[in-house]
């Protein structure tokens, strides 16, 4: 799967990070009883979570709260920075497990640092049939309109499109929203924008000397396959990643560039560097506005004879990333070729297999970019008086925390 992370780069991790702490520019301990978050959702230990988890805490409403989440204990990585004591994650990989903390911020800028806690993901994919339902925005309008965008998912994260009205209940206060007296509509929104963002690095070092000639047709193969929303940017490395064309999805300037602009580099390989340089050229993005899923394709050998990036840097580059790597040459590095295709590892005569999973990320993209819903309805609640709505899909067979969206409005000024 896309999803799974190679073993060994999770015991590279391990073994490279695992004993570090924060340091001395993150979050600060303290015991303070008012503000450090506690109360964990899902609580400490749980298993076979979804590869999407609403966390959640309590506290006694600090300034904001940053959520740190990682495959290492304690976690380094901040996912974000927000005022609401939840928090839903990215897709992550199954069967993996996570911990996270979440630090918390008074008025007066003191930290207030909550415990490590953990969860594993489910283990492979679900065959069962499931919706989860994400909120993105809600919105009340006068005279008395509640609006809300959210996401309709399967067990797995892909998006699921065309449900209507029916499939749904609503509930406001507790009590079933009757559509006749409400107006009640839900409606997929239109198609949200997408794009399929591909860096392809190729590696040209003189270690790689005798394979050029493969280097390009390996690249050349697999820019036959990209898809219609598919852009790629390309780069040549040795001693450092050159930009030879940015993203464009013109197929026939990239074969060319391929043949024309790729020739011997020089006696040094900044592989860990590439690396990091091209899985900075893209954010994966999930919102109503835009979805942006992006992979990196390398073509090495592993090799990194610089060492101006550390093997540590190089890994932390990739931490939910997508990164394909072809492997070849006499210095060949197995393990660093496997530790870093989190979306697999390939040799020379199967680079059908990355094009492949092009056309498997193209079609996860079109459910995503499908699988958003608008409700609307006019609220018979009057006064300045704070309301619970709930929505849900109708015999929903999980029923996890995920499986409904639960949120509250303001009837200020409704009439």
């Amino acid at each position: 799967m896309l999803n799974r992370i190679n073993k060994s780069l999770i015991i590279i991790l391990v073994l490279l990070i695992g004993g570090c702490s924060l340091d001395s520019s993150g979050p600060t301990e303290s015991t303070s009883k008012n503000y450090t978050p506690h109360t964990p959702t899902p609580v400490d230990g749980s298993i076979n979570q979804l590869l999407f988890v609403t966390l959640r805490w309590e506290s006694d409403n600090a300034l904001e709260y940053e959520v740190y989440l990682g495959e290492t204990n304690p976690p380094l990585i901040k996912y974000t920075t927000t005022q609401n004591k939840f928090y839903t994650t990215p897709p992550l990989n199954y069967n993996t497990k996570y911990y996270w903390r979440v630090v918390a911020k008074g008025n007066d800028g003191t930290t207030y640092t909550g415990p490590v806690w953990s969860f594993r993901t489910i283990s492979s994919i679900i065959s069962i049939n499931g919706y989860a339902l994400k909120l993105h925005t809600i919105e009340t309008k006068l005279p008395n309109t509640v609006e809300v965008i959210f996401q309709v998912m399967d067990l797995n994260g892909s998006g699921v499109p065309n449900l209507r009205l029916a499939d749904f209940e609503v509930f406001e206060d507790e009590l079933p929203l009757s559509i006749s007296e409400s107006g009640l509509t839900i409606v997929n929104r239109a198609t949200t924008p997408y794009k399929f963002k591909t860096v392809l690095m190729l590696d040209n070092s003189t270690s790689l000397e005798n394979d050029l000639n493969t280097i390009r047709t390996s690249a050349k193969e697999i820019v036959a396959g990209i898809r219609p929303n598919q852009q790629v940017a390309l780069y040549k490395f040795s001693d450092q990643p050159v930009l030879l064309q940015d993203f464009t999805g013109n197929i026939d300037l990239l074969r060319n560039i391929i043949d024309t602009q790729f020739p011997l580099g020089v006696r040094s390989t900044d592989f860990y560097g590439s690396v990091k340089a091209g899985t900075r050229r893209w954010d994966d993005v999930v919102s109503i506005d835009s979805i942006i899923q992006g992979c990196l394709v390398i073509i090495s050998d592993g090799e990194d004879t610089q060492g101006s990036t550390s093997l540590s840097e190089g890994f932390n580059s990739i931490h939910n990333k997508l990164v394909f790597t072809l492997g070849l040459g006499p210095a060949i590095q197995p393990e660093i070729i496997r530790a870093f295709g989190t979306g697999g590892n390939f040799k020379p005569g199967e680079e059908i297999e990355i094009v492949k999973r092009f056309v498997e990320i193209e079609s996860d993209l079109v459910k995503k970019a499908n699988s958003f819903y608008q409700l609307t309805y006019n609220s018979p609640k009057r006064g300045n008086n704070v309301h619970t709505l709930k929505v849900r899909v109708k015999n929903n067979p999980f029923v996890g925390p995920e499986s409904f969206i639960s949120t509250n409005f303001r009837s200020t000024g409704f009439f």
